[in-house]
């Protein structure tokens, strides 16, 4: 008896709630009353308390949302689930409850708990498929209005809400490269695109990649240039930092005019043929400079002792003096083309000096020793290291340092001839055209051949 009287004061609060609520939409100023101070006082204790069952929890629910008063509704089967998280009918009441009301992907949220708590119903399996297939096209009408209005940070959750209900779908994902590619995020948006061809590898997302590489690219090698010309304008004093950055500009972009220019500049070359920048004085002369530069005061003292001076640094180079190797770096010539194979590999570094004509010898110091290729309007005609000479020290050279320092220096005198290949070929390992091929031949011709070929015509 007593039990029955607590079930009726909970269902006549809710019918003197419902009834007050009628009367207030009735006023003119009804709606905002109910909204702004009716409901309100629904969500309170007095609705209902410990003793309150869960079956009474879903039917007063069910009894809110048949006279449409959802947020009361709400308010129950939100008890409900506070009691018992895995209440699944307290999940598929307040689920009907948000599609009912427009919010599809919290019903979704709801659905999909519900569907992984008790697989084995089907009642929630299609409610969710009909959840999901609602939301899915609204999702697409809003994506579609935000891409046509070019709101794509606004898009983007839309999209991920889209992907998780069809993971597979490749136009969504090139919609949210696009996007991600719109506002800047590109290396995230090529993630998203190889993921789209990883799934369906078709031309137009191939082509839509290339686009992404290409503005990364261009946008690296805006970068390196606002570097190197921040370098540049500097001074001489990062000369070598400046060098640095425009040969990893062109060997990513070797047809960049701009960073050969200046690399040129830099090296002190015209018209792709290499030469020093200026003719020094000799090299006592560079060491008092030297000298005068590090302190002035002891000057004097050094042109009135040039000769012991002098006899004092042979002996230090003879017993390997650090103080003499520091010396000999100072009046050592400047390099007309140095760099760290730490940062650009043996073949980038001759393909560097090839495109912009450089003649020289090209020593290279490395872990397993030294090695130097001579070369003669960026075309080596000679190699020499690693107990090898010609080719295969060329070979070797190419494809086993990958540590170590390179300088190219002036070459004084003549050196034997001892490959007869262009560098492109001697890179790539065989002739790629029938064109390279008959250049091989015709370089691999002696002069007495051509002359005898001559005297028979």
């Amino acid at each position: 008896m007593l039990r029955f009287r607590v079930v009726m004061t909970r269902y006549s609060l809710l019918i003197v709630g419902l009834v007050a609520g009628q009367c207030a939409a009735a006023s003119p100023t009804g709606a905002q009353r109910s909204r702004a101070h009716f409901v309100p006082k629904w969500n309170n204790e007095a609705l209902f308390d410990s003793t309150t069952t869960r079956e009474e929890l879903l039917d007063m629910g069910r009894s809110a949302v048949s006279f449409s008063h959802f947020p009361l509704a709400e308010v129950y089967f939100q008890e409900a689930l506070l009691r018992d998280p895995d209440d699944v009918d307290a999940m598929c009441e307040l689920a009907h409850l948000y599609k009912r009301t427009g919010r599809l992907e919290y019903a979704r949220g709801l659905l999909t708990r519900a569907s992984t708590l008790v697989p084995t119903r089907l009642d929630v399996v299609a409610n969710l498929r009909t959840v999901e297939r609602e939301l899915r096209g609204e999702l697409e009408r809003e994506i579609r209005a935000l891409l046509a209005a070019e709101r794509f940070d606004e898009a983007l959750p839309r999209l991920a809400v889209l992907l998780s209900i069809t993971p597979d779908n490749v136009d969504v994902l090139a919609d949210k490269a696009r996007c991600l590619a719109r506002i800047g995020q590109m290396d995230a948006a090529l993630s998203t695109i190889d993921l789209a061809l990883s799934k369906a590898p078709r031309e137009d997302l191939y082509a839509l990649r290339a686009e992404f590489s290409a503005t990364i690219e261009h946008d690296r090698i805006a970068s390196m240039e606002s570097s190197a010309r921040r370098l540049i304008e500097s001074g001489n004093w990062v000369r070598g930092e400046a060098s640095d950055v425009l040969q990893a500009i062109l060997a990513q972009d070797p047809s960049n005019e701009w960073a050969r220019e200046q690399f040129r500049a830099l090296s002190g070359s015209s018209g792709g043929v290499a030469a020093p920048r200026r003719e020094g004085p000799a090299w006592p002369e560079q060491f008092i400079g030297a000298i005068r530069d590090i302190a002035p005061g002891v000057a004097g003292f050094f042109d009135r002792h040039l000769t012991a001076i002098l006899a004092l640094i042979g002996i230090a180079i003879v017993f390997a003096s650090p103080l003499a190797r520091a010396f000999a770096r100072r009046v050592r010539p400047s390099s007309l083309y140095s760099g760290d194979l730490g940062q650009i590999v043996v073949g980038d570094a001759l393909r560097l000096a090839s495109s912009s004509g450089l003649s020289g010898v090209m020593v290279f110091h490395t872990p397993e020793g030294r090695a130097k290729v001579y070369l003669e309007d960026g075309e080596p005609v000679h190699c020499s290291g690693f107990g090898y000479t010609g080719v295969e020290a060329f070979a070797w050279l190419v494809e086993h340092i990958e540590e170590g320092s390179f300088a190219l220096r002036p070459l004084r005198g003549s050196v034997e001839h001892t490959i007869d290949q262009p560098l492109t070929l001697l890179l790539a390992g065989r002739p790629t055209t029938a064109a390279d091929a008959e250049a091989v031949q015709r370089r691999r011709k002696s002069r007495m051949s051509e002359l005898l070929e001559t005297h028979v015509d």
